[in-house]
């Protein structure tokens, strides 16, 4: 038969578990200092690792730091910079390049300025040379028509010849010959000496505006100086005009 449990049987276990630790007391105070002391030890231990951490950043970072400042002082004493080694030289080499680039388009500039010059001055003495040999068919034209138009005004101006109507021979009169030869020789006399005219050739002159200078035509300057319509009249020539 099993036994029930009462309110009177655990009261009875609850004070022997009460005697019991009255008659042990060393028991639980040695459990308790045994772990008092693993965690006093866990937390030396995380202490000296933090320390070790900390001393290991501080001797790493002040060394990076010395051989950072250690580099300049080194550039500086050598008085180089160890960066841009030949920099120098090769901006240098690009400056002399450029310098010959501009001088040599300054160079082809003035040669094709020089040539566009040239050929001006080229075609302008062409032009200078056609525009002369244009005049100076225009001036034989008008020469020649001048000289027609003299011709027809001089056949205009003559009169018709009069119709010779016969008449009865009239008597001569009988006068003496010494007398007209004496009157012949006084007009002969009075009448002033004819001296030739002559004219200098000037620049830009033709024989037209000769022949209007001195009042005459240009067939009668021609036939004066024996010149042909082909031959031309020089600057410094002399013409007979008169």
């Amino acid at each position: 038969m099993k036994q029930k449990n009462t309110p009177e049987s655990n009261i009875y276990t609850t004070d022997k578990e009460t005697t019991r630790e009255k008659n042990e007391p060393g028991v639980s105070t040695i459990d308790q200092g045994t772990s008092l002391m693993k965690k006093n030890e866990f937390t030396m231990i995380i202490i000296a690792a933090l320390v070790v951490t900390i001393l290991v950043f501080f001797f790493f970072f002040r060394g990076s730091s010395t051989q950072n400042s250690s580099e300049p002082e080194a550039v500086s004493a050598k008085g180089e910079d160890p960066i841009t080694p030949g920099f120098e030289d090769r901006i240098s080499a690009l400056e002399i390049a450029l310098a010959k680039i501009a001088s040599s388009s300054a160079q082809n500039e003035n040669q094709a300025a020089f040539r566009a010059v040239s050929g001006l001055d080229q075609r302008i003495s062409r032009i200078e040379t056609a525009v002369n040999l244009k005049l100076d068919i225009l001036i034989e034209r008008v020469d020649k028509l001048e000289g027609r138009l003299s011709k027809v005004a001089v056949v205009a101006s003559t009169p018709p010849p009069k119709k010779i109507v016969k008449s009865e021979p009239k008597e001569k009169k009988s006068v003496p010959a010494p007398e007209k030869k004496v009157q012949v020789a006084k007009k002969n006399a009075d009448k002033p000496k004819k001296t030739n005219q002559f004219h200098t050739v000037q620049k830009g002159e033709t024989l037209w505006s000769i022949s209007q200078k001195y009042k005459t035509n240009v067939e009668a300057v021609r036939k004066m100086n024996n010149l042909t319509p082909e031959d031309k009249i020089h600057i410094g020539g002399k013409l007979l005009v008169r």
